[in-house]
């Protein structure tokens, strides 16, 4: 069957994104990290496994491993958990929404593959959504290529694409609850499945309720999208519910506030966050992007709502987030990803109706194309020097780290903090937390241990070295080295004699 002559340069454009999407989608998997390590990405993945296994609160296994009492749990829990809600077991700190994307995914491709394609194809999809969101708000193809490549290039979002973290995750169910409530306007359908977006951005990160704002701009108020909008929501909002019953014995409860995270947030940390975030955003986007976001705040080209959606949803979490801290590192940028399509989005809304006020029909798109290509050089440069692409050789000790403990004799307790988590995943040794052991209690908790024939080793990174022989002195003494981490070894005590001999 012929194709219509008319129909040709729609699917010329069609067959270049799709071709862009697929050529960016193997540049993410080629420097995607295939390890998880510290806490987060080992909470996550650890979290996934007991996930399939009906196993979301269980006793830790070094408790078993070692017949030590319920009272020591907490010496033998990972990071990424915390005390369960019955004596000597466990329970997941993180939100369970991004572990049961790593579960599925295993299920797909297998352990070993499979988790970590999550990041990188939620990335590729976000850009998709982002796609059709721009073009739902009135951005021309090429406008909306440049707001795609604007975002694809940011060095928190390809930062947070190549390893196995929540953050794309959360922003590809953002994108789309705002896609699907914006079409809601012409079909009211849509607003079922904006409610299931949302539903499980939720699951994924709790903040993302705060998207409750600019949906409230996006959609219409009418009850029969209001009611489609609840009822897709739904059951991710029951299966929150039964999880946080299960793991935290409350409705309501999360993991967040049993570990006192919450009281992380106060108003005296909004001048120094704000100016993080502020720095970070002029050093990655350049001046361009945030001021044109804030132009668009008068741009009257773009309708009332559609502004209001665009800034509020950036907005609340810049807001929630500036009282959040204290913290320094660039990794952090990735807490304001979820918001950060509708600053772009913004942007590239005003600077379209910008120029299109100026005389000449040739100027202004010479303007935008330079403008696109300071941006994208400068986010470029930026993932060049923060070493952005480097991030899967880091990951990769820590598997490397759990080799190491695997080869030790039999009866052997690797003691570690930063790595417990790794130590979880990769191997079936029983292990140690260095860091709620009390010093007057280690040499009990250590002769009882080598009375029985067991033996310890440890696994440190640089800045655990300190509390490391604070917590559990003794005559350590490092063995080797893999990268930074240090491999340690704890000569046995000498026997005891008896007062008989």
């Amino acid at each position: 069957m012929a194709i219509r002559r008319e129909r040709l340069p729609v699917l010329a454009v069609a067959f270049g994104l799709f071709a862009a999407l697929a050529a960016y989608g193997a540049f993410l998997v080629r420097h995607a990290a295939h390890a998880v390590g510290g806490s987060d990405s080992s909470g996550y993945a650890n979290t996934a496994r007991r996930l399939l296994s009906g196993t979301l609160v269980a006793r830790p296994r070094s408790l078993e491993l070692l017949g030590l009492p319920d009272s020591l749990a907490e010496i033998v829990t990972p990071l990424g958990f915390l005390a369960g809600p019955r004596p000597g077991t466990m329970a997941p700190l993180y939100p369970i929404g991004f572990p049961a994307h790593l579960a599925a995914a295993a299920l797909a491709g297998g352990w070993e593959k499979g988790p970590y394609f999550v990041s990188p194809i939620a990335a590729v999809l976000c850009l998709a959504l982002l796609y059709l969101l721009s073009r739902e708000l009135g951005l021309p193809p090429a406008w909306s290529a440049a707001t795609t490549a604007a975002l694809a290039a940011w060095p928190a979002f390809l930062f947070q694409a190549i390893q196995p973290m929540s953050d794309v995750v959360a922003t590809l169910w953002a994108i789309a609850a705002v896609l699907f409530a914006v079409r809601a306007r012409r079909r009211p359908a849509w607003a079922l499945a904006c409610g299931g977006a949302l539903g499980l951005a939720v699951l994924v990160r709790p903040t993302s309720l705060l998207l409750a704002v600019p949906l409230a701009f996006a959609i219409p108020w009418t009850r029969r999208c209001l009611g489609l909008l609840v009822l897709g929501g739904a059951p991710m909002a029951a299966a929150q519910a039964a999880i946080n019953r299960t793991c935290y014995g409350g409705l309501l409860a999360t993991g967040y506030g049993k570990t006192g995270h919450l009281e992380a947030i106060a108003i005296a940390n909004f001048p120094a966050r704000i100016w993080y975030y502020g720095r970070w955003i002029f050093h990655t986007f350049t001046l361009i992007v945030p001021l044109a976001a804030m132009a668009s705040a008068a741009d009257r080209r773009t309708p009332a709502r559609d502004r209001a959606m665009l800034l509020s949803w950036f907005g609340v979490f810049l807001l929630f987030y500036c009282f959040y801290g204290p913290y320094e590192s660039f990794g952090f940028l990735r807490f304001l990803l979820p918001g950060i399509p509708a600053l772009v989005l913004a942007a590239a809304l005003a600077l379209r109706h910008g120029l299109a006020r100026l005389p000449g029909t040739r100027l202004a798109p010479a303007i935008a194309v330079l403008a696109l290509a300071i941006i994208l050089v400068v986010e470029c440069r930026q993932t060049r020097l923060i070493g952005v692409l480097g991030t899967a050789e880091t990951q990769a000790t820590y598997p490397l780290a759990c080799r190491w403990a695997r080869a030790r004799p039999e009866r052997s307790i690797v003691v570690a903090t930063y790595a417990s988590g790794a130590i979880e995943y990769y191997t079936k040794l029983p292990y140690l937390r260095w860091d709620p052991i009390w010093p007057a209690r280690w040499p009990v908790l250590r002769a009882g241990l080598e009375d029985r024939g067991w033996r310890f080793y440890a696994v440190l990174f640089p800045e655990e070295e300190r509390g490391f022989a604070e917590h559990v002195p003794g005559a350590w003494r490092k063995v080797g080295a893999i990268r930074e981490v240090g491999l340690w070894e704890l000569p046995p005590l000498e026997p005891r004699i008896s007062a008989r001999e």
